[in-house]
């Protein structure tokens, strides 16, 4: 969206706001397709923008704020715009996927803590 104002408590006013649902998924491997050098499947990035109109942000709930270079011609190799109906689909093809493979995709872990364990 676009930041129309801030205070010294971090509140924001968030102006024609989106939310971004991005969803990866595996290229189905032809003949011709290799996996990388690091023995990984290549990837492709679907992503849709849910529009939300105007957001009030209190301050608290604020980590980090930063600016979206929205330039949709890098990458296109890798990721694709698609419609919120399209990426419902294709969500729904990817949970069936998983479940028909067994689940044996690794979950991520995102344990920042790990260090401060002694």
């Amino acid at each position: 969206g676009i930041l129309r104002t801030f205070d010294q408590f971090t509140n924001l006013v968030l102006q024609e706001a989106s939310e971004r649902r991005i969803l990866v998924v595996s290229k189905e491997l032809s003949e011709s397709d290799a996996a990388d050098d690091s023995g990984s499947l290549p990837t492709i990035c679907y992503q849709t923008d849910i529009q939300l109109g105007l957001f009030i942000v209190r301050g608290d709930n604020v980590v980090l704020l930063g600016e979206v270079d929205d330039d949709e011609q890098r990458n296109e190799d890798q990721i694709q715009f698609v419609s919120l109906e399209e990426f419902e689909q294709l969500e729904e093809q990817e949970v069936k996927r998983k479940e028909e493979s067994g689940g044996d995709d690794e979950p991520v872990n995102w344990d920042f803590d790990m260090d401060l364990v002694a």
